[in-house]
């Protein structure tokens, strides 16, 4: 798909329409519930109805960007200013829908992302020289223990990173080794090279390939080639988008965390018109 400029977008209903209609269809446009393409058009509505099947839809129906009520013009302008990671609470005086609307329409978003996101690491096996760490994700501390110590009172992550390519990150209850293991063999290809800390928990990655392990517990960070360095730098990065957004509520955490994720592994792409395919995907069913 030819991509367009999002300012062009902006302020035109019928510009915006044809680009999310030609994201969805890519000009084979079929009846979404038994694949047929004949149709029926009903200009008045908007909608098509299966010569077969007889069943009746629109563009979106069923699409993340069918749950939006409002004009597609809007929509492209929040989905442009979410990109550029522009925070729900400044959007308010630049477009015509409430506050509310907006953290909704942006819960949407994340929702949308992190099911594309689940989607790919179904089969996705990293592989080459891998690294891995937790790190932890928490509001100011008030007093009370520090670091680890203060793990229950925060959101634990953990990261898979292969140098030099993309990161997988998962929310995790603790950092035994009956939780982390199990995530590696699933996301990792067996004879990578793994790069880790000195956490007990990793001590069996010698028998998946091998392992180069830096002691942080003795102030060592570098040895040669033995680093976790990129990891650390992504979790340096998440830090920094979550603090802008003035805090993340705890139960949408998930979504936030793969968000960023997804911008990390896109750092490089135009990711306005991802998002745009993203969003015009059917929603999976619960």
């Amino acid at each position: 798909m030819r991509e367009v400029s999002p300012v062009k977008l902006i302020g035109s209903v019928t510009k915006s329409r044809g680009y999310f209609c030609h994201a969805r269809w890519k000009g084979r446009r079929r009846c979404i519930k038994c694949n047929y393409r004949m149709l029926y058009y009903f200009e008045k509505d908007e909608r098509y109805r299966c010569k077969r099947c007889r069943y009746k839809f629109n563009d979106f129906t069923g699409t993340y960007i069918g749950e939006f009520n409002y004009s597609l013009d809007i929509v492209s302008h929040l989905v442009y200013l979410f990109t550029l990671g522009v925070p729900a609470y400044r959007i308010r005086f630049y477009v015509p829908v409430s506050l509310k609307t907006i953290e909704r329409t942006f819960k949407i978003f994340r929702q949308a992302i992190y099911d594309s996101l689940f989607d790919e690491i179904i089969n996705l096996k990293l592989s080459g020289k891998i690294e891995i760490d937790e790190a932890l994700f928490g509001g100011r501390r008030r007093g009370g223990k520090r670091g680890w110590g203060s793990i229950e009172h925060k959101n634990l992550v953990f990261g898979i990173y292969k140098r030099n390519g993309i990161v997988i990150t998962f929310p995790v209850s603790d950092r035994k080794h009956e939780t982390l293991i199990p995530l590696i063999k699933q996301y990792t290809k067996k004879g990578s090279l793994y790069y880790s800390d000195d956490h007990t928990a990793y001590a069996m990655l010698n028998m998946l390939g091998k392992h180069q392990v830096v002691a942080h517990g003795r102030e060592e960070y570098v040895r040669e080639d033995s680093h976790i360095n990129g990891l650390e730098g992504f979790w340096s990065y998440a830090k920094t988008w979550l603090y802008h957004y003035r805090g993340v509520p705890k139960q949408y955490f998930h979504l936030y965390l793969k968000e960023i994720e997804f911008r990390f592994n896109n750092r490089d792409k135009n990711i306005f018109h991802i998002l745009i395919n993203i969003l015009v995907k059917t929603v999976p069913k619960p």
